[in-house]
Order: structure tokens, then sequence, then C-alpha cells
């Protein structure tokens, strides 16, 4: 019999564990503070740049003081991002802090379908645009819209709500 806790298991550790938010090649989630939307995206340069870019293209929205007919007006304009649009036309706030990576995968044509995959999956709670870069066929739905303990787990929720 040997000990399963040894010394050197408990402090040799020859690898430094990377920052989540320094990795690449990713499908990512932005959720709202106001609302349970959320955005899903996927990049192949590091998750923190991609980000901060949302985040300052977000924040140049903020600047800017809409009147009433400025935000009617705002409705119809398309920004760079749909979490720009959100914010703009809603007005709500975008939980920076609460972003996370879903998935990796170094093959961007893997990635585009895992992005797709995401997107069709969470359905009306995205805050996304379009289905993403890859064109996935409507005839997975019922099979994506199915609730599986992972994701429920990962989302917070409890088992029995299963509005996908």
């Amino acid at each position: 019999m040997k000990p399963h806790n040894t010394l050197k298991r408990l402090l040799v550790h020859p690898k430094d564990k990377i920052d989540s938010s320094q990795s690449c090649d990713c499908v990512y989630e932005i959720p709202c503070q106001t609302c349970n939307k959320s955005y899903i995206g996927e990049t192949g340069r590091k998750f923190q740049t991609r980000l901060n870019e949302h985040r300052k293209d977000t924040e140049k929205i903020k600047d800017v003081k809409y009147t009433r007919a400025k935000r009617k007006e705002s409705v119809t304009e398309q920004h760079k991002s749909a979490i720009t649009d959100h914010v703009a036309q809603e007005n709500h706030v975008i939980d920076w802090e609460g972003a996370k990576i879903l998935e990796k995968d170094s093959n961007k044509h893997t990635r585009w379908i895992r992005e797709a995959l995401w997107i069709r999956k969470r359905g009306q709670e995205t805050l996304n645009r379009d289905e993403g870069v890859y064109s996935l066929n409507h005839i997975y739905d019922p099979l994506l819209r199915t609730v599986h303990p992972r994701d429920e787990k990962s989302r917070g929720k409890t088992s029995g709500s299963s509005h996908y």
C-alpha cells in the first residue's frame, strides 16, 4: 500500500496554471446583468483582448446621452457588436466579470461549429444577431434543446427548468 497524498504530490507543481483570460482559441459567453440574456462569441486571439474590445465599444455608447427621439433612432442603428446594440437599445448593464470561456478548440472551423451549437442551444437567451459563422441545419434543434446536467450546473439553475 502506498499513501495517496504524498509531500511530492502536495508541494511540487512543475507547471503554472494559466489564467483563463489569457487563453486563446475559445468560445466565450458574456452575460447581461439586467436580463438573463448573454452574448456567445468565438476568438482565435486572447480572450481578454476580445473582451476588452467589446468593453471599449460599449463604453463609447454609454458616453452618449440619448433623448427619446435619439433612442428610437438608435434602434435601427447597428454597431460593431450585438452587445453594444443591446446596451444602446435596452440601456442594460453588461456583466464583464461574469464573462467566461465555454469551450476551447484550436481548429477555427470546429470552433465556428461549437459557437453555432452554443448559440442555437441558448436559443432566445442570446444577444447574438446571427447564428454564428457556421450555418447549422435546424434539424438538430430538438437535440440541442434538451437540457444536460452539465449545462444546468454551469448556468446555476436548478433541475426541472427545461426551457431550452
